[in-house]
């Protein structure tokens, strides 16, 4: 009996040590420590695939929003260049090349254009630069001493010779402006009882030729009619002929300012006069007195005195003024 419980207790022993040592070696192959640190490896590694592919997708997406822009705005300029006349058109194409230049993209611009522009317009373009700096230099052969008709045909003459078709294109509101001037020059043969009568013919003819842009408001027509009154006009003439414009071009507010306006210039223009007038007799009464009362001045004291009087006289004419 002794030695079956013996053997029972050394069984049970074992079976204890035996389950002790599965337990324990179960637990060195799967430790937790060690998962958990390969899964936080796998996902760090994600995570920096993912972000770099993100990155360059947002750099790729980047570089493509600014092709698009970049192709929009040379399609908006060509546009713009199909558009434009005159003036406008040459400041946009001194624009370009100002712009191309800082941004060092003028070949790409060109290049792209060249697929979009008439030929005609695109060889404007591309030497726009050459023909303006050859039309800088030759414009300043103009004669100046020459009568106006003759210089506006020397212009014309020089423009087509550095711009050639290309003339009219540019500088179409420049010669339209030289055309509205020699209009003009007519005025001057004319007499004051013809005046008003010839200044409405003109003004029809400026509507007609499409240079009334000048001149299209009733005021702007008045101004213009009272500036190119000749001037072999008496100021009796032109009192007249002005009061007679603004009843036809003026409104009554417009009367009653302009009305102001030159009772101001005349009370000015009254003043010069006489502080001259004045002035001129001063300096006269001086040059009289040096020879007499102050006769034994040096040059310097008698300059001291002279501008002391010259000074006092301002003095007194402006404070009462």
């Amino acid at each position: 009996m002794m030695r079956y419980v013996f053997f029972l207790f050394v069984f049970l022993v074992g079976t204890i040590y035996w389950v002790s040592t599965k337990y324990n070696r179960f637990e060195e192959r799967k430790p937790i420590n060690s998962g958990n640190e390969v899964k936080n490896h796998v996902r760090l590694i994600r995570e920096k695939e993912t972000r770099v592919i993100d990155e360059s997708f947002i750099e790729y997406k980047k570089a493509d929003d600014n092709y698009n822009e970049s192709i929009l705005r040379i399609h908006s300029l060509s546009d713009e260049l199909r558009i434009l006349e005159g003036k406008e058109l040459f400041n946009k194409l001194e624009g370009f090349w100002l712009s191309c230049k800082v941004n060092h993209t003028c070949d790409y611009q060109l290049d792209e254009l060249k697929e979009q522009l008439p030929d005609s317009l695109f060889n404007l373009l591309s030497s726009f630069e050459v023909l303006r700096d050859e039309w800088l230099i030759s414009s300043q052969g103009i004669s100046k001493d020459i009568h106006f008709l003759e210089k506006i045909e020397q212009v014309r003459q020089q423009y087509e010779n550095v711009w050639g078709e290309y003339t009219e294109l540019l500088f179409e509101d420049e010669f339209q402006y030289y055309n509205f001037r020699a209009e003009s020059i007519s005025l001057q043969q004319v007499t004051p009882s013809e005046y008003i009568e010839q200044i409405d013919i003109l003004f029809n003819q400026f509507e007609e030729k499409k240079l009334d842009s000048y001149v299209k408001s009733n005021s702007a027509k008045f101004d213009y009619a009272i500036d190119n009154m000749p001037d072999s006009f008496s100021n009796e003439e032109r009192e007249s002929l002005v009061k007679d414009l603004s009843l036809i071009y003026l409104t009554e507010q417009e009367r009653a300012d302009f009305n102001k306006r030159e009772m101001q210039i005349k009370t000015q223009n009254h003043e010069v006069e006489t502080y001259q007038h004045q002035l001129s007799e001063l300096k006269a009464r001086l040059d009289s007195l040096r020879i007499t009362e102050y006769s034994e001045l040096s040059d310097k004291a008698w300059q001291d005195e002279y501008q002391r009087r010259i000074e006092e006289f301002r003095i007194e004419f402006f404070d009462y003024q």
